[in-house]
């Protein structure tokens, strides 16, 4: 809000006989600065507004300045004196100082006035109400003086151009009758604390406007101040990211799969990204007429640059797994392609994945697979048995380097696969060693069902399922015997 209050500094700075003035919030982050003070540091306006304070002052000693600057604020809301500064070339030059916390705002923005050396800057020379005033006056968001009533007491230009509403049509009105939308107000008056909210309003010519305000009790007046922000915009980029990210999720769903469905082998899949995109793949296919293929994937992390990383393996899957087929062969290969396209010295990128991949072989009525730092997938027999599927190695980019293994099953009669992501885990019980053994009783006990209602018997033991804290990716699997 402060940043283009430029021209409302530059008078008050025009006014004073100090050389220059500078306004930053809480953190020391510069947001706006005077005429005068970019002439006296050699850099203009755009090269410092964004910038810390810090760096206008000699970094051996900025640390110890500002932690005096910060302590005096805090406890008496002003510091005085003299400190060296750097200007544009790298040369130091010495001024007076003044800081001070602006009243009304919480601390959040800080005054900074600069004089000569030999000229005495005093702390009364400019008053907190002087800065306020230059504010309201100009200020790109609209602040409103409301009496205890509830009736507005002043309408500046800014209010005018936000309501489009003129002064005379607003002074004296009740504050609520402006912050209308479709009958309703979103201003919910208090007279005891601060608030602070979001909403719309309509303009006179009937165009809404997204707001956001704030409603300061003024104690010795009775009165408010209520800050109002037009943040439309923001909200229709908001709204457009959105729009992008729903289109980004149906892209990505429509990159899983099919499932196999056949007299051999039935597949179900249950895919519930923890944001709008998932770190999380699966993807099965026919090798030939006898052989498939089935591989899920967990990228590290989850959101957009997860998301990013598993499309991009996705591209890659077909043709590697129908091409190479082997499960340690398969690993090797996609070990590979990570070192190629996140090499070490790639700015310190480093994308790790973990994986389970199996080859399922109808006519020999056996299992190959490889495990890359996965969570065991699970093979139950009608009679209950159960083989963990946990051979293999370390997740793939890792940077220790060991060979895969290849584990192998024979099933001669029919047999439930389950193959999950570690997301499940974090939801179904505080310890993860409990979630393993709920998954493994839920898989044996409810092995006879079909594979969908399997899978919504398990996912029944999370009833937090519909917002996980990760991507959750299962994929059950009948082999028919």
């Amino acid at each position: 809000m402060v940043k283009a209050n430029v021209q409302a500094i530059d008078q008050l700075d025009a006014e004073q006989l100090g050389s220059g003035m500078m306004i930053t919030d809480r953190r020391f982050f510069i947001l706006a600065v005077s005429e005068r003070m970019t002439e006296r540091l050699g850099l203009a306006k755009e090269e410092l507004i964004g910038r810390p304070a810090s760096s206008l002052f000699p970094a051996e000693r900025s640390a110890d300045l500002f932690d005096h600057i910060a302590q005096a604020v805090k406890k008496d809301g002003c510091w005085q004196g003299e400190a060296h500064h750097v200007v544009k070339g790298g040369r130091t030059y010495a001024s007076r100082m003044n800081v001070y916390a602006l009243p009304g705002s919480e601390g959040e923005w800080l005054i900074w006035r600069f004089a000569e050396r030999d000229c005495a800057l005093s702390a009364a020379s400019l008053t907190p109400a002087e800065v306020l005033r230059a504010i309201y006056a100009s200020a790109p968001f609209a602040v409103v003086p409301v009496r205890a009533d509830g009736t507005v007491q002043d309408w500046g230009n800014s209010a005018e151009t936000l309501f489009g509403r003129r002064k005379e049509e607003a002074v004296g009105r009740p504050i609520w009758e402006l912050f209308r939308h479709g009958g309703q107000t979103p201003l919910p008056f208090s007279l005891e604390r601060r608030q602070c909210g979001e909403g719309m309003v309509q303009r006179e010519d009937g165009t809404p406007v997204h707001i956001a305000y704030t409603v300061i009790p003024v104690s010795s007046s009775s009165g408010y101040v209520v800050l109002v922000e037009d943040i439309t915009k923001q909200k229709q980029k908001e709204a457009e990211r959105r729009r992008q990210a729903e289109l980004a999720k149906k892209i990505q769903h429509t990159l899983l799969t099919p499932l196999i469905q056949n007299q051999a082998v039935t597949m179900e899949a249950v895919y519930i990204p923890s944001d709008d995109l998932s770190g999380d793949i699966y993807a099965c296919y026919q090798i030939d007429l006898y052989r498939y293929g089935v591989i899920v994937i967990d990228v590290m992390g989850h959101g957009i640059s997860s998301a990013l990383v598993s499309m991009l393996l996705r591209s890659l899957l077909r043709g590697l797994i129908v091409r190479v087929v082997d499960p340690i062969s398969v690993a090797s290969e996609l070990e590979k392609h990570v070192q190629n396209l996140f090499p070490d010295e790639a700015n310190d990128i480093r994308y790790l994945f973990s994986m389970i991949y199996l080859v399922i072989d109808t006519k020999e009525r056996k299992i190959e697979y490889t495990n890359a730092g996965h969570p065991a997938g699970l093979l139950v027999f009608d009679d209950g048995s159960v083989h963990e599927l946990d051979k293999g190695g370390l997740a793939i980019g890792s940077p220790f380097s060991l060979p895969f293994e290849k584990g192998v099953i024979d099933y001669g009669r029919r047999a439930r696969l389950l193959l999950y992501t570690d997301g499940i885990l974090e939801e179904m019980d505080p310890s993860i060693l409990q979630s393993i053994e709920k998954i493994r009783t839920c898989t044996q006990t409810y092995r006879h069902l079909p594979d969908k209602r399997f899978l919504e018997q398990l996912i029944s033991q999370s009833p937090s399922l519909a917002r996980p804290s990760d991507d959750i990716c299962l994929l059950s699997i009948t082999v028919h015997g």
